[in-house]
């Protein structure tokens, strides 16, 4: 996979994004303006899943080198369950490095070509990964999971993928995300990892 000047250039600028941090507790919510929520949702590359409709929305910005993310992503097939009534957005957020930028680029192709439908399953391989998750592990990742090499080289190359990127960092900037993951619930943030317990009380107090 090419990576351009710029988008090398963009991966060492997000690379001192905080990381996670390891709490006992939930991290404290923000109230946040509903007007970032509304953009989130829009981005071309959140990924919803669970209720398309749901009466609580929550939303994670996930970098796939952060060790929480990988934490948040083993509970999500466990909250989606429980919480048959919840829609959960992904957001590839690539904050930790070139590494990550590779790797988001690639699962960005395959999000292009497979389907928000099919993406779950990606996402879940690959935090299942051990060491460090760049652009190759996750196009054979994607190869494995019936995706053509060829044709995600070129979408994760393309202009629009460096993009969506470049709009997703954005937003996490206005919305305070030092660390992965965040997550917004309703109109609150909450910045660092959660654990299933912690996931399902925000979303309680979401339902008011």
């Amino acid at each position: 996979m090419i990576l351009s000047r710029r988008t090398l250039l963009a991966g060492l600028a997000v690379s001192s994004t905080g990381l996670p941090a390891f709490a006992q507790s939930a991290p404290e919510p923000q109230l946040v303006p509903i007007e970032l929520v509304e953009d989130t949702l829009a981005l071309p590359s959140a990924v919803r899943l669970g209720h398309p409709h749901g009466d609580v929305i929550m939303i994670e910005y996930f970098d796939y080198n952060c060790p929480w993310c990988k934490r948040s992503a083993q509970d999500l097939p466990a909250l989606l369950k429980a919480e048959p009534d919840l829609s959960y957005v992904l957001v590839n957020f690539a904050v930790l490095g070139i590494a990550s930028v590779t790797a988001h680029k690639a699962a960005l192709a395959y999000l292009q070509l497979q389907g928000p439908e099919r993406y779950l399953d990606l996402h879940l391989a690959l935090f299942r990964l051990r060491g460090a998750v760049d652009g190759e592990r996750v196009l054979a990742e994607a190869q494995r999971l019936g995706g053509d090499r060829r044709r995600l080289e070129e979408a994760a190359d393309a202009e629009r993928t460096t993009q969506w990127m470049k709009d997703a960092f954005t937003l996490g900037n206005s919305l305070g995300f030092v660390a992965t993951p965040s997550f917004l619930v309703a109109t609150q943030s909450y910045v660092g990892g959660m654990n299933l317990a912690q996931k399902r009380e925000a979303i309680a107090e979401a339902r008011g």
